[in-house]
C-alpha cells in the first residue's frame, strides 16, 4: 500500500511523497495518522544533519509523535482493537526511504511497544505533542519542589512551556524567561505566573522583585548554553538550588561544573522517554493541566510540511508550535 510521507530528502530539502507500507508484521500496529506534531529542535538538526548521535539515514521520514486511529494488528499483539485511538513514538517498515524515526506520514506500522492508549478527555493535537510534552514534564518531576516553590524557567518553545506548566501542576510559582515577544505572550495565558524578556529586562532584578528578594528553588534549563548558566546562577540559592537540564543540544558541552560546585548546587540531566513518564504526562493532559493545543500557532494540512521545514530553517515568520492534520489523506 502507497502511504503519503514527509521526507527528508537531502540536508535541506524536504518532499512530499509516496512509500510503500507492508501490512504489520509480528508485534506492529497499523495506524492511520490524524495529526503529527513537528519537534522543532531536533527535526530542524536532522534536516541540517547537526543531529551528533548519528548521520542523517537521507532519505528518510522524520518525527516522533503522532495520534490517530488502530487499523490493522499484527501478529502476537495484544491489548489493542481495530478503531482504537492511539499514539505512537516512531513507525517501522523495511525500504530505501528510512524512518528517523517516522511519524510524519499518513499511515504506518509502529511496534507495539511504541503505541500508547490515551486516557478519555485527551484532546488529539495535545497528544500529537506527546513525547515534547513529556520532556518538559521530565524537567519538572525531577526536582525537589515544595508547593509554593519559585520556579524559573528558561526557554519560551514547546519543552520550557511544558516544563512550566507541569511545574505549576506540582503548586510551583513559575517565571519563564525568553526573548520572543510572540511567545511569551502566550505563555503568560497559558505556561506561567510571570514572563521576563531576557533581551530587555534585567532577569535577577526582576525575579527577585517577583520573590521579594527570595533566591528561587529550581532554575528549569530548556536553552542550555553558558551565557544563560551565568544569568541564572544568582538567582538559586548555594546549597539548596536545583537545576535540571531538559532537552537535547547537538554542540559541545555547556555546563560549567566549576560553578556548579562554588555555589553547591544540585544538576539533574533527563533525556528520551519512557512508558511511565508518557503516560503521566497523557494524565495531566487529560487533567488540563498540561496543554500543547493553544501553543501551536500553525496547525496546517500535511501538504504545507515543506513550506512549514521552510519557514523553520529561514526563520521567515514567528511560530512556536507546528501540527500537520492528515486527515484529508486518502
Amino acid at each position: 500500500m502507497k502511504t503519503a510521507a514527509v521526507v527528508f530528502v537531502r540536508e535541506s530539502q524536504v518532499e512530499l511523497q509516496d512509500i510503500e507500507m507492508p501490512p504489520p508484521a509480528p508485534g506492529e500496529v497499523q495506524i492511520r495518522t490524524e495529526h503529527s506534531c513537528v519537534s522543532v529542535g531536533t527535526e530542524g538538526w536532522i534536516l541540517r544533519d547537526q543531529f551528533v548521535w548519528t548521520k542523517t539515514p537521507f532519505p528518510c521520514v522524520p518525527g516522533y509523535q503522532r495520534v490517530g486511529v488502530v487499523t490493522e494488528i499484527g501478529a502476537q499483539v495484544e491489548g489493542w482493537r481495530v478503531g482504537e485511538r492511539a499514539m505512537a513514538i516512531a513507525g517501522s517498515w523495511p525500504g530505501a526511504t528510512a524512518p528517523f524515526w517516522g511519524s510524519h506520514l499518513a499511515l504506518a506500522n509502529s511496534l507495539a511497544e511504541h503505541v500508547f492508549h490515551l486516557p478519555e478527555g485527551v484532546d488529539d493535537i495535545d497528544a500529537s505533542c506527546g513525547v515534547v510534552a513529556q520532556v518538559g514534564f521530565n524537567a519538572a518531576s525531577r526536582a525537589a519542589l515544595q508547593s509554593g516553590d519559585w520556579v524559573v524557567v528558561y526557554g519560551d518553545g514547546l519543552i520550557g512551556q511544558s516544563a512550566a506548566q507541569s511545574a505549576r501542576a506540582r503548586g510551583a510559582r513559575v517565571v519563564l524567561v525568553g526573548h520572543r515577544d510572540e511567545r511569551l505572550k502566550l505563555a503568560a495565558t497559558h505556561s506561567a505566573d510571570a514572563i521576563i524578556n531576557s533581551h530587555r529586562e534585567d532577569v535577577e532584578a526582576r525575579v527577585l522583585e517577583l520573590t521579594d528578594g527570595q533566591k528561587v528553588a529550581v532554575v528549569l534549563d530548556s536553552v542550555q548554553t553558558e551565557a544563560a548558566q551565568r544569568e541564572y546562577l544568582p538567582l538559586l540559592e548555594n546549597g539548596r538550588g536545583q537545576i535540571v537540564y531538559c532537552g537535547f543540544t547537538p554542540r559541545a558541552t555547556w555546563a560549567d561544573m566549576g560553578l556548579l560546585q562554588q555555589h553547591e548546587l544540585s544538576a539533574h540531566f533527563v533525556a528520551g522517554w519512557n512508558r511511565e513518564r508518557m503516560e503521566k504526562t497523557f494524565n495531566l493532559m487529560a487533567d488540563e493541566k498540561l496543554r500543547v493545543r493553544p501553543l501551536i500557532t500553525h496547525h496546517v494540512a500535511f501538504e504545507r510540511a515543506p513550506q512549514m521545514y521552510r519557514m523553520m530553517l529561514e526563520k521567515s515568520e514567528p511560530f512556536l508550535g507546528i501540527a500537520l492534520d492528515w486527515r484529508t489523506s486518502e
